[in-house]
């Protein structure tokens, strides 16, 4: 359980009240990872999802007998992620890796639905930020997208 001022200070559970706040705490607990630890690895069934109170965390792939992967995106301190407990299956769909040493507040995922059940009202709450965080995402990637095709890159493997 963590303390009801530690989740007043992100953005996404800010708008509770205290006593939903009181019941989000009750469900959530503070981590610790040392860099280069991992959180999470794709393909986990998504059973938490956390905000970074300090350090990195990426968000990467990590294909098939590769050590590096690639980095789609990073987590810092106020941020939510591991989202993917929202959606069915309810797996984790990248890797998260501690870029430096890093605290996170994990919230159970399972008695966090069952709040909802009971409280309808958080769950909306909770819901609107979870949307606002992908549609923010969206606009990235769509920037991201135009900025490919508007000056692309050619990539070429020479042999050897």
């Amino acid at each position: 359980m963590v303390e009801i001022n530690d989740l007043k200070k992100f953005d996404t559970v800010s708008l509770f009240s205290e006593d939903q706040l009181a019941e989000i705490a009750k469900i959530t607990e503070k981590q610790t990872f040392k860099k280069g630890a991992q959180i999470y690895r794709e393909g986990e069934r998504a059973n938490h999802i956390f905000l970074v109170t300090k350090g990195l965390v990426s968000m990467r792939k990590i294909a098939p007998g590769d050590t590096i992967g690639i980095s789609f995106e990073s987590r810092e301190k106020g941020d939510l992620f591991g989202t993917a407990c929202f959606m069915k299956p309810q797996e984790y769909t990248l890797d998260s890796v501690c870029m430096e040493d890093s605290e996170v507040m994990a919230i159970d995922a399972d008695k966090l639905f069952d709040l909802f059940q009971q409280h309808p009202e958080i769950g909306y709450k909770f819901m609107k930020e979870v949307a606002k965080i992908y549609f923010d995402r969206y606009k990235i990637a769509k920037r991201q997208i135009h900025a490919m095709v508007k000056a692309p890159t050619i990539i070429t493997a020479l042999p050897g």
